[in-house]
């Protein structure tokens, strides 16, 4: 075998980190919506392996498994649609309280920094004006890509569907792709795979729920107006790590700081934001998500970044539970197992590692 020198591997690994990232970004609308097929295929697996035990023809539960989260969801989203249209119904007050509390502000910054009301509408007006020029282009890619992206996503209950109905097919091709006496470890493997998303995305729904109450019953001791809908909005916006908390608290900060006469409740309603983070990062996530993705803060802040600039707000959700599954995988490969523990949260390597599994997991066959 050809050894080549390590500038010419180094070049090699460069450009297939090039070539993976530009197809990424370049099939976005095609993978975002695969990717999120994949991970639903293995949140509803167990419900339809339970249906299928309980006697229910495999086609059939596998339709039933997709109508229950379309029902789980749609029900969400028509509860979200009843508070955004009470809201709505108040979007003329909170303008004319925005208008009363932008004065003030001219006001304090005509005193403080002797720039006048009217050169201040004046610099306003011209920006108001530079930004409607180019709105018109991003408004028209923000509509194109909304529809692109909705016409995809109905495609989403289509990929569950074939992805649970074949999976003794990808299964099989796996095994095919490995060596007879590896066969029983890239079952494991894959189990494990399958056990990490499942943990990961079921923990994520209780973590969100868990925080949308917990928001919501800060913002009504509060007396904040709408304040479920802020509660749910804080609580889903969790699902986007580190940063979520942040966008979410700016909601209910802004809500007070117009609807209520003292300042203080809207600092209290970042005080609600902070303490329930709190409680979610040293009791409730480790609890109820667990050691499910077992990767390091350092390898997760990377993923993020690198799923934003990839595929956006989808990348930053879809990245992390895909590295956990890469982290499986890693440790389950001889030679790619120090990668495993770069991203890992592993205090101490093992080289000598046979098998992250156990003996009563390796008696577990996949279904």
């Amino acid at each position: 075998m050809i050894e080549y020198p390590n500038y010419i591997k180094a070049t090699f690994y460069l450009f297939f980190f090039i070539m993976i990232f530009y197809v990424l970004n370049s099939a976005q609308t095609f993978l975002v919506p695969v990717s999120l097929g994949v991970l639903l295929t293995f949140l509803l697996m167990p419900v339809s392996r339970w249906l299928k035990a309980h006697k229910v023809p495999e086609i059939l539960a596998i339709i039933m498994s997709i109508i229950l989260m379309v029902l789980v969801l749609g029900g969400f989203l028509f509860f979200l649609s009843n508070q955004m249209m009470s809201f709505t119904d108040e979007l003329p007050q909170l303008n004319d309280k925005l208008g009363a509390k932008f004065g003030q502000i001219q006001q304090i910054i005509a005193e403080k920094f002797n720039v006048s009301e009217q050169r201040q509408i004046e610099l306003m007006r011209a920006q108001v004006l530079n930004t409607m020029k180019s709105s018109g282009a991003v408004l028209g890619n923000i509509f194109s890509a909304t529809g692109t992206f909705l016409a995809a996503a109905v495609l989403i209950p289509i990929y569950i569907f074939f992805f649970t109905y074949y999976r003794h097919k990808f299964i099989d091709f796996v095994k095919h792709m490995s060596s007879p006496e590896k066969h029983d470890m890239v079952l494991h493997m894959l189990r494990r795979t399958s056990q990490v998303s499942q943990k990961y995305l079921v923990g994520l729904l209780i973590d969100i729920t868990i925080l949308s109450v917990l928001n919501s019953i800060g913002f009504l001791i509060l007396g904040i107006n709408h304040a479920i809908l802020l509660g749910v909005i804080a609580g889903v916006l969790n699902i986007i790590p580190y940063i979520g908390v942040m966008i979410g608290s700016i909601f209910p900060f802004v809500m007070a700081l117009l609807t209520k006469d003292s300042i203080w409740v809207a600092f209290g309603a970042l005080g609600v934001c902070g303490f329930v983070q709190f409680l979610d990062n040293n009791f409730i996530t480790p609890k109820v998500v667990g050691s499910a993705v077992s990767i390091n803060p350092l390898a997760t802040m990377l993923a993020l970044l690198i799923g934003g600039s990839v595929w956006g707000v989808a990348g930053m959700m879809l990245f992390i539970p895909f590295l956990g599954m890469l982290k499986v995988i890693l440790d389950n490969v001889e030679h790619l197992r120090p990668y495993g523990f770069l991203i890992g949260e592993e205090t101490k390597f093992n080289p000598k590692k046979k098998s992250i599994f156990s003996k009563k997991e390796k008696a577990i066959k996949l279904n």
